[in-house]
């Protein structure tokens, strides 16, 4: 595993998580998570999460030189899942796309932010020079988010994609350059959240 992890990351209420990547023995604490999210968030994420076999084909798949996926952790519970996924080749290996999922009981508690920020760390690490967010027109929570975070809306394809309910959306797509985010970082205007690296 990283050495970086895992971490833990004190959130705007005070409130402590760890952080760590997707290990194949967290499979069902994942497929857990999912359930236990409103189903009016189910219905726009990519994949069918309400399936276990999706789980179990994302374990058996698991690269993180392909995807990069960050859990965090309450106790034994995850609260977040957050990807970095990679194009190992062609003409966009310099482009990855990530994706977030918040428990709803952590929404406004910065936990986005902190999860984002290491995916553009590690994003930066593995020579990325962009990061894209796409998602439906129907999800203006998600968009506001990724804003929040300097992405900015780059395109949009009418009635592209469908959701796990056969519902057909608009598609965003939202783009950030890390060279602004590699500046920050030097100026530490990034990462202000206090992080303290755990032992064992």
């Amino acid at each position: 595993m990283n050495r970086e992890y895992p971490k833990e990351v004190k959130l705007k209420d005070g409130s402590t998580v760890t952080i760590k990547p997707f290990e194949r023995k967290d499979k069902e604490a994942l497929f857990t998570f999912f359930q236990r999210l409103p189903e009016g968030d189910r219905i726009f994420l990519k994949d069918n999460v309400a399936d276990p076999a999706v789980i179990d084909r994302w374990a058996a798949e698991l690269n993180y030189d392909r995807i990069f996926p960050l859990l965090a952790w309450k106790g034994n519970d995850i609260v977040a899942d957050a990807t970095l996924h990679k194009n190992l080749g062609g003409w966009m290996k310099h482009v990855g796309t990530i994706r977030i999922v918040v428990a709803k009981d952590f929404h406004r508690m910065g936990m986005g932010s902190v999860l984002a920020n290491e995916l553009f760390l590690h994003a930066l690490k593995s020579g990325l020079e962009k990061v894209v967010a796409e998602m439906m027109e129907s999800q203006p929570g998600a968009k506001r988010v990724f804003e929040k975070l300097g992405f900015k809306l780059e395109a949009t394809f009418r009635g592209h994609v469908r959701d796990q309910i056969g519902v057909r959306h608009d598609l965003l797509v939202l783009t950030k350059d890390l060279e602004e985010f590699w500046a920050n970082i030097q100026t530490h205007e990034y990462f202000s959240y206090p992080t303290r690296e755990m032992e064992g």
